[in-house]
This record gives C-alpha cells, structure tokens and sequence, in this order.
C-alpha cells in the first residue's frame, strides 16, 4: 500500500505578513530621503559661503557623511524588501550596511554638539565659568559618542541579536548613548541661549537679533531632543516591535539638517543686522535736541552726519558675525 505526500496549494498561500516588522523600516527610509532632500537644500543655500574655512570644511563634511548615511539606509531596505522579501530567515541578522550607518550618525550628532559648544564658548568669551559648563557638555557627548561607538560595533559583531532578540549589551549601549545625547542637546540649548541673553545690549535692534537667534536655538533644541527621547521610549517600552528604526535611520537627516538652518539662519540674521539702522541720539552742544541719523551698520568706528552738517562719531555698532 503506497501514500503519497500531500502538496500544498501555493496559489491560495498569502505567505508572512511583514508589516509590523518592516513598516517602521520603509516609513523611516522614505522620511529619511525627503529629509536628506531638504538637507541638500540647505547645503545648496549655504554653499559658497563666506565663513572661516574650518567651518566650510564641517559643512562639507556633514553633507557628504549624510548622503553617504541616505545610500546605507536605502540599500539596507532594498536587502529587506526586494530579494529576500517573504523570509523571515533575513530578519535573524541586521544587514551590516546599518551598522556602518550607526557609525556615520555616531559622527555626525558628535561632530554638531562639539560645534554648538564651541559657539558657546565664541558668544561667551571664554569666561571661567562657561568653560566649566561646556567641558561638562562635552563630557555628555564624549560618553554618547562611546556608547554610539559601542551600538555599531555590535550591530556588526552580534548582528543576530539586534532586530528580533535584542541583546543586553546592545540595549545598554544604545541607552547610554541616546540618553547622553538627550543631556548634551538640552545642556547645550540651555547654556546657549543663556549666554545670548546675557549679551543684550540695551538696544532695542540688537536686543531683537538676539531674540532671535535664542528661537532658532531653542527650536533646534526642542526638536533634536524630543526624537532622542522618543527614541529612548519606544526603544525600552516597545522591545517586541522595531518601532525606534523609524527614528534611528532618521536622526543623521535631523542633525544635519538643524546644523545647515542653523548656519542659514544665522547668515539671514547677519544679513538683516548689516541694513541701514535708523538711530535717535542726543546732538553734542544742543540741549535736548534729537534727530534722526541712517547710516550702514558696518559704520562702526566712522563719522556719520546730520541734515545740518553736523558730525557724530558712531563708536560701535554690534553686528552678528561669531554665531
């Protein structure tokens, strides 16, 4: 008596469903390219510039590690979603690409929150007690880019435990890092935007330059440390799922785009802070007498003049420049 196997109907076979798995993973990648579009914008807009070459160099660098970062994402996704799409096989192992993209954003977030101290430290004037804040904020980034450090090199090295089964190891490390990167973003937005304030002058253009800028700051600042901590919450609240890659292949693209808005925005500051300012001052000789005198902001230090011929010496004039 002979039986024969049965075989099964694959034409009614739906095969795995990887949405929950992988939908994080596209939706992140697909943001992840419009915001590197938008990050080539705000390169496009900032290049030529005329800042001192150390921070054209940093620019350069931060759009090349970023599109570099784009191109490991996508084909990251690619591996997932194309040849070996329906596998849960693949799913095992984080492809190294994203390793080597942890790396970049490792990089990169080090590499914006070593020049936001040094903005500090450029408004502050290098007073004792700044130094001492931004070498504690240093110490946050130095402890985020180890532990980032630390992420990659186990995203390559125990890559079977990162997607599905997440080591301890890999979940310390990520915590340290992210959580350091938290403290840095908001110690450093704190700290900059007091010193801002207390660089007012008293002058009401100058004062309102200044508002500025302390909104760009605290904008960067709110968005920069709102993803890290949302990324710390889904990352330990959600371990079952892989929500935070949404979050994770997405944090190069915010860093680098907060840094070129930054350099943009302080440069359309600059732009406005060089117009003709309108000024009403006191007439040496004449008592009480004001007028109204127009007159270029890179004037400092010149003799300007009245309708009447009559000549003022404008000492100084603040004019954004080291922000």
């Amino acid at each position: 008596m002979s039986s024969t196997g049965s075989v099964p109907d694959f034409s009614t076979y739906e095969g795995f469903n990887l949405g929950p798995i992988l939908t994080p993973f596209f939706v992140g990648t697909v943001i992840s390219l419009i915001l590197s579009g938008i990050t080539i914008l705000q390169a496009w807009t900032y290049f030529p510039s005329k800042d001192r070459t150390f921070i054209q160099i940093i620019a350069a660098c931060m759009i090349m590690l970023d599109l570099i970062s784009t191109g490991l994402i996508s084909q990251g996704t690619w591996y997932y979603l194309i040849p070996r799409f329906g596998s849960l096989l693949p799913l095992q192992s984080l492809v190294p690409t994203l390793g080597a993209e942890c790396t970049i954003s490792v990089v990169i977030i080090f590499i914006c929150q070593s020049y936001f101290v040094w903005q500090i430290l450029t408004v502050s004037g290098q007073r004792p007690y700044q130094r001492v804040i931004c070498g504690v904020i240093m110490v946050f980034a130095v402890t985020s880019f180890i532990g980032g450090m630390a992420c990659s090199i186990i995203m390559v090295t125990d890559k079977g435990n990162i997607l599905m089964n997440r080591s301890y190891q890999f979940a310390v490390s990520a915590g340290i890092a992210k959580g350091a990167s938290s403290v840095t973003d908001i110690l450093a937005t704190a700290t900059f935007c007091w010193s801002l304030d207390a660089s007012k002058t008293g002058v009401k253009r100058t004062d309102s330059i200044i508002k500025r800028l302390i909104s760009y700051i605290i904008q960067r600042g709110i968005v920069v440390t709102a993803i890290q901590t949302l990324f710390l919450l889904l990352f330990f609240l959600t371990e079952s799922h892989t929500y935070w890659l949404a979050l994770h292949v997405n944090v190069t693209r915010l860093y680098a785009n907060t840094f070129f808005a930054m350099l943009n925005g302080r440069d359309n500051i600059r732009a406005k802070a060089q117009n003709t300012y309108t000024m009403t001052m006191a007439i040496s000789g004449d008592t009480g007498g004001t007028y109204n005198q127009s007159f270029n902001a890179s004037a400092g230090g010149q003799d300007v003049f009245n309708e009447d011929n009559k000549r003022i010496h404008v000492d100084k004039v603040v004019v954004v420049d080291n922000v």
